[in-house]
């Protein structure tokens, strides 16, 4: 077992332990679909418990946030059809990653029970992911989970791969969209900047509607060093006092340490379990093994 401490530089060591190895895989839980926020749930899928503007929520080890008390499932930057689109300008990259993406949506989605879906941009990657060899194993997986409500938030890429087929039946939004106490984004907001006016269903957008932010687009990650000399990189949840911006969901997508909003809380994933919270320094956090 690898236990990691979080280094201030000087060696001295924060205690932020987090254990790497995987655990055994758990069988389906009842608790699952409620969300039961006694601690059982993390020790059965590694999720951690939390609280966001009041809200019990989850966050996922596949890299997703669970709002049990609206049966919703979160994901942000799946990028369906990244690989499809190099391979279409001649990069050799692999293969089956958009099938992957599916199963493990669906894995979650089983799991929990969802009956929503949304999407935190970037469903798509490109024009290009309008093809069949991408379009046809989504419309399979949309058959399989045909009384799901999908809701998709409108990302950056999303403006370029256009809109899903209306034969996928997503709800198609732009951000900021109010959900409850939450604003689905896709775009996080700068460090400090308060969370966005968000559209009520009673009228216009007031300033004192708002809500806080749920967002992707970063895809961030916590680097680890280890005292050997070894080192890791693991993508992570990102928290602050307005928001949450979550790791990118995608089997094919990159990460980022740079740009973590100023005294952010992260929760970096690894090992089937999601660990911390520890700081997030601007440089990328430090640690040392023990």
């Amino acid at each position: 077992m690898t236990t990691w401490i979080q280094d201030d530089g000087a060696g001295s060591g924060a205690n932020a332990p987090m254990n790497a190895t995987t655990g055994a895989a758990a069988e389906r839980s009842a608790d699952a679909a409620t969300g039961a926020a006694d601690g059982t749930l993390g020790a059965i899928f590694g999720a951690k418990a939390v609280t966001l503007a009041g809200e019990p929520v989850h966050l996922l080890p596949e890299r997703a946030l669970w709002w049990p008390a609206a049966r919703t499932l979160f994901v942000a930057d799946v990028h369906l059809g990244k690989a499809a689109s190099f391979r279409a300008l001649g990069q050799p990259v692999p293969s089956g990653t958009t099938r992957d993406n599916l199963d493990r949506l669906s894995t979650l989605i089983d799991r929990w029970q969802a009956e929503r879906l949304v999407v935190l941009g970037d469903w798509l990657h490109a024009a290009a992911a309008q093809q069949a060899q991408v379009i046809e194993p989504v419309m399979a997986w949309r058959s399989r989970h045909a009384a799901l409500h999908c809701l998709l938030v409108r990302g950056n890429h999303d403006s370029h791969a256009g809109d899903p087929p209306p034969a996928l039946r997503f709800e198609m939004v732009d951000e900021p969209h109010r959900m409850g106490p939450f604003a689905a984004c896709h775009m996080p907001g700068a460090s400090g900047e308060p969370s966005p006016a968000i559209e009520d269903t009673a009228g216009p957008a007031r300033a004192d509607a708002v809500g806080f932010r749920l967002a992707g687009h970063l895809h961030p990650a916590v680097r680890l060093h280890g005292a050997g000399g070894d080192r890791l990189r693991l993508p992570c949840f990102c928290e602050t006092a307005q928001q949450l911006i979550l790791p990118a969901f995608g089997a094919f997508t990159g990460t980022t340490v740079s740009g973590l909003p100023a005294g952010a809380r992260c929760y970096p994933v690894g090992g089937g379990q999601v660990h911390g919270p520890i700081p997030a320094p601007a440089q990328g956090v430090r640690f040392r093994r023990r």
